[in-house]
């Protein structure tokens, strides 16, 4: 039931940002705007595939009794993805990046609040062990931070914007890797 609920608003999701990518119109210019509004996108559509792989494979490996607290989050998370999506352009920069911050932290203390649950009951052990459960909320602090960066670098595009995006692609790759990580020491031991 958990899974499913997450995956239909990360579904959701998913669509949001395909409809506003068309409503952009972005193309393939090359200039520090396209360039920037295209990390958005990158980052917001990785950011989908995060919270759904992150999800999934924990609730798949590992059990722990459901709390209010996992259902409100997944319905948080899909609320910050929308907004984020709204003001996905170099127009709204600012309130773009508030967003990431907020999200990314928020979503690190979810992050490690559930793999917590999950390593608190003993059946888990062996396969919370292995799961770096620090590092991913470290990682994604980091890119709820970085959101200090943007919010701070304005709305003009500009060689920091365009790092500070790229940045936060790359944290949260990384994240997304260590989730892959653990599951093939679980799974091929």
């Amino acid at each position: 039931m958990y899974v499913t609920l997450v995956s239909v608003v990360q579904a959701i999701a998913l669509e949001v940002l395909v409809s506003r990518v068309g409503e952009l119109g972005v193309g393939l210019e090359m200039n520090w705007q396209a360039a920037i509004v295209w990390l958005e996108i990158v980052l917001l559509g990785l950011t989908v595939f995060y919270v759904w792989v992150s999800y999934t494979l924990l609730v798949t490996m590992a059990q722990w009794v459901l709390r209010v607290f996992d259902f409100a989050a997944a319905f948080s998370v899909g609320i910050v993805q929308f907004v984020s999506i709204r003001w996905i352009g170099i127009e709204t920069i600012r309130p773009f990046f508030a967003m990431v911050l907020v999200g990314f932290v928020a979503g690190a203390l979810i992050s490690y609040s559930n793999t917590r649950a999950a390593a608190a009951r003993p059946e888990n052990e062996a396969v919370m062990s292995a799961l770096p459960s620090l590092r991913i909320s470290g990682l994604l602090a980091v890119v709820g931070l970085l959101g200090l960066v943007g919010v701070a670098a304005g709305p003009e595009p500009s060689a920091l914007l365009f790092l500070t995006l790229l940045l936060c692609n790359a944290f949260l790759l990384t994240a997304l890797l260590q989730w892959f990580s653990w599951w093939n020491r679980v799974v091929r031991p």
